[in-house]
């Protein structure tokens, strides 16, 4: 091996060691799921899955921030709300999200998650909102005890009801602002 092939072998090595570095950091600091939480108490009477409403847009788009934001690089988060309206969290990398080493979010609290799952809810961070062929793996698999899956992505929302196999895809668009001012005498 020559000298530039070990320089490159030890800067992908040391890239490596970052990155799981980064993910365990990610995987033990809970503070990103307090944004979350407190929003979640203030409005969880009053979602609406399918069709996102007002509140569920607003509680969509925090956990979207904090995959964003949070994080020393976007990460992927997901969300589970079960069917005693609790929320189990977890984070990913930028490309798949798991509960892999988070398994206590399901396990070690009071109340363990219940089925059905009114909704998974996950990110894509930095990119837009689509099933990706795992979404749907995961979709299929919890056929029966899933009722709803949302992928949240750039200014999107793309919902999925599991019933009746119906999705609503919402875009946000900023608007030009090349708004036309009515002078006196139009209509």
């Amino acid at each position: 091996m020559n000298k530039m092939s070990e320089n490159i072998k030890t800067i992908e090595n040391m890239e490596y060691l970052q990155g799981e570095e980064s993910m365990e950091k990610a995987i033990t600091d809970n503070e990103w799921k307090k944004p979350i939480k407190d929003l979640w108490e203030m409005c969880s009477d009053s979602m609406v899955w399918v069709y996102p409403d007002f509140g569920t847009e607003a509680f969509l788009s925090e956990i979207y921030k904090q995959s964003t934001t949070y994080f020393d690089i976007g990460r992927e988060i997901q969300v589970i709300v079960d069917s005693n309206n609790n929320l189990f969290m977890s984070v990913g990398s930028p490309g798949f999200v798991s509960f892999a080493n988070q398994e206590d979010e399901l396990y070690g609290t009071k109340e363990p998650m219940r089925l059905p799952i009114k909704c998974w809810i996950h990110t894509h961070p930095n990119f837009n909102a689509y099933f990706s062929g795992t979404d749907w793996k995961t979709v299929d698999s919890w056929h029966g005890d899933l009722e709803s899956a949302i992928v949240l992505g750039k200014s999107e929302i793309w919902a999925y009801d599991c019933a009746t196999e119906i999705g609503k895809h919402i875009q946000f668009i900023k608007t030009s602002s090349g708004r036309r001012t009515v002078t006196d005498g139009e209509e």
